[in-house]
């Protein structure tokens, strides 16, 4: 029994750690001021064109000014626009992405926007919303736009805000934990907003919410503000200020959350001085419930006082660099700090340290971090940063013949990154040339040209095309003979067409515009070359050819020798300049063989007979008639050009 339940332990242990995920956050800050967010969506899909209404009191100014909106599937559009103005969402502002049960919902991403600085923004907390509508993909697009808006005010109590983003895959029940808050004064309200997606209704489609054990309600269906959109999900619009926490739209700030109602004080369910809590929401189905039915649930916001003070602290801004650089990060205003990844866990390891004020970011991919800044009271602020990793897109184009002598090529970019400033073309002189209208660099010469790319962040990438010539200059000549034995003359005759002008080179060396042949007593392999062009020595056209000349066997015999043993002329010789085989036969008058012989020679004079008989006497003196024959080896001769086998006979004269 022992080990049944022990094992039953161990299971339960590992199914609660498996539900409950510390959650991540965002932003955390402490301010004289208020905070207020709100949100709208397109529900089920199509494009979203409407304003949002958030609170903004007179005398308050812009502290931070986020958009929020999620995606779907892989949707090619990527921007939204706000007051009229294009906000590009990218690779380098998503903070969220995971998983749902339904694949056409699947990745989820939430991205995020830091408006804080734009120079078009108002200050009356009114905003045009317009997302655009998607075509492809089933579920693919863009969603639930949401703005929150923090304000500074002097003559405003302080506020303490989190900003919660969802990590979680959307399995129909989620457990979250809130970690790491400031001190949280529960003799004031206490604000939680969560924001979702995609819930139709409470009864078949919504989500309960417990805090800390308690359930606070469920929610579902689509707020006032989206009833004209079928299940676009509760959203808690509120803002919190003077100790207070207020509703907007259709929701009501009091300890309780109902159907589009997606805000509560949850003050009574935590312990004053707190800086944590545990969250749980729970499809009303679960686990039943259809796959595509689970709700999606994007940020949660708290709003509260805190016994913790204000303090400055300042972080490195939004920044983007270019592929392969590095960025060195700057945390001021605290005793210490802890770094963390949002959008990638592992891009951690893309900074040199993680509790110092000022790592350096070394990653290839764009990211998002946020540092926690902890000051002497051990209260602490979160500060996010967006590093973005631009890597400008492969330049494509296309190319276009040239005709030789004549700038008739052109080049075609194609796919012109829109974030691209500027592009052009370098030509071999170095000069840049423009594209017209329709990204084409039109009355090119043939050769190479660099072209390049410039993004909005000075990046840029670069690659060679080469313009090719149309080459209608064909150079040809003609060798007689293509091949011999030297010593040779060998003749040329140009026979190039479309051609004026021509360079001639003999084994690499150079022969003028004009060569008419040539003459060689040596053997060996003879590399022609013609280059001919027409005017542009780009045009040129080129041919080639090689000549094997070979040598012939020269052997020399003479016609008498004098056997006598002085030293002088005592031998029969020959004198060969190849090497060969040979067989030698002497005969006297009367045509009786009286010596013969057979062997090698090398190349050189070499003694063949000394005068005497088979049986070793010397001859009379007199006139002898010899015969030799000669092989020559077919590794030093083309024995298809040169003679392989000669035979040589003659007189000589026998003199003592």
């Amino acid at each position: 029994m022992k080990k049944i339940y022990l094992l039953q332990f161990i299971f339960i242990l590992c199914i609660s750690s498996n539900l409950g995920f510390t959650q991540s956050i965002y932003h955390q800050d402490a301010f004289s001021g208020g905070v207020t967010a709100g949100g709208l969506s397109s529900g089920t899909g199509g494009a979203l064109y409407d304003s949002l209404h958030l609170h903004f009191p007179s005398g308050s100014s812009i502290r931070k000014l986020l958009l929020f909106v999620y995606s779907t599937g892989f949707p090619k559009i990527k921007y939204v626009k706000i007051n009229g103005n294009n906000i590009e969402i990218d690779s380098s502002n998503y903070i969220m992405n995971v998983n749902h049960l339904h694949p056409s919902a699947t990745p989820g991403k939430l991205f995020v926007r830091d408006l804080t600085n734009s120079a078009w923004i108002t200050t009356t907390g009114s905003f045009s919303i317009y997302v655009p509508g998607v075509t492809e993909g089933i579920n693919w697009g863009w969603y639930s736009p949401i703005i929150y808006l923090e304000y500074d005010n002097p003559n405003m109590n302080t506020v303490t805000t989190n900003l919660w983003i969802n990590n979680q895959d959307y399995t129909g029940q989620n457990i979250y934990e809130f970690t790491s808050m400031n001190p949280i004064n529960t003799s004031n309200p206490v604000g939680l907003s969560i924001f979702s997606d995609r819930s139709c209704n409470t009864l078949n489609d919504g989500t309960a919410v417990n805090l800390n054990g308690n359930l606070l309600g469920i929610i579902g269906g689509s707020d006032l503000i989206n009833n004209q959109r079928s299940c676009g999900g509760a959203k808690g619009h509120f803002y919190y200020e003077n100790q207070t926490f207020n509703g907007l739209d259709d929701d009501v700030s009091n300890n309780t959350m109902n159907e589009t109602d997606a805000i509560a004080d949850i003050s009574t369910n935590l312990n004053s001085n707190t800086t944590n809590y545990s969250m749980k929401l729970q499809h009303v189905k679960y686990p039943t419930q259809n796959t595509g039915a689970n709700n999606t649930h994007l940020i949660f916001i708290n709003a509260y006082t805190s016994p913790c003070d204000t303090f400055s602290s300042t972080l490195t801004p939004d920044t983007t660099i270019c592929f392969g650089q590095t960025l060195q990060l700057q945390a001021t205003g605290g005793q210490s700090y802890e770094w963390s990844a949002l959008s990638d866990s592992s891009a951690i390891n893309d900074l040199s340290c993680t509790d110092c004020p000022n790592p350096i970011f070394s990653g290839d991919s764009s990211q998002v971090y946020t540092v926690r800044i902890w000051n002497t009271d051990s209260c602490s602020v979160v500060k996010p940063i967006s590093i973005g990793v631009s890597h400008p897109s492969e330049i494509i184009s296309s190319t276009f013949n040239s005709v030789c002598s004549f700038s008739t090529g052109k080049i075609k970019m194609q796919n012109v990154p829109n974030n691209v400033v500027q592009f052009g073309a370098v030509n071999k002189n170095g000069d840049t040339l423009t594209a017209n209208s329709a990204n084409t660099f039109n009355g090119l010469s043939a050769g190479d040209y660099t072209l390049f790319y410039i993004d909005k962040f000075g990046c840029s990438t670069d690659t060679v095309v080469t313009v090719v010539p149309v080459i209608d200059t064909k150079a040809a000549f003609a060798t007689n003979p293509i091949s011999g034995t030297a010593p040779i003359q060998i003749n040329l005759h140009n026979n190039s067409v479309n051609a004026t002008d021509y360079s001639w080179s003999l084994n690499g060396d150079y022969q003028g515009n004009q060569f008419s042949g040539f003459w060689t007593d040596t053997s060996g392999t003879y590399e022609i070359e013609l280059i001919a062009w027409k005017t542009d020595s780009i045009c040129a056209d080129t041919v080639s050819f090689t000549v094997f000349i070979f040598d012939s066997l020269v052997a020399s015999l003479p016609n008498v020798f004098t056997p006598n043993n002085d030293g002088v002329n005592d031998y029969f010789n020959v004198k060969v300049n190849l090497p060969v085989s040979y067989k030698l036969s002497i005969l006297n008058r009367w045509g009786n063989l009286v010596f013969e012989n057979a062997g090698d020679l090398t190349k050189g004079e070499h003694k063949l007979w000394n005068g005497e008989t088979k049986s070793g006497e010397i001859v009379n003196d007199g006139t002898y008639f010899y015969k030799i024959s000669f092989k020559i080896d077919g590794d030093f001769v083309d024995c298809e050009l040169t003679e392989c086998e000669v035979v040589k006979q003659g007189f000589m004269d026998v003199r003592k």
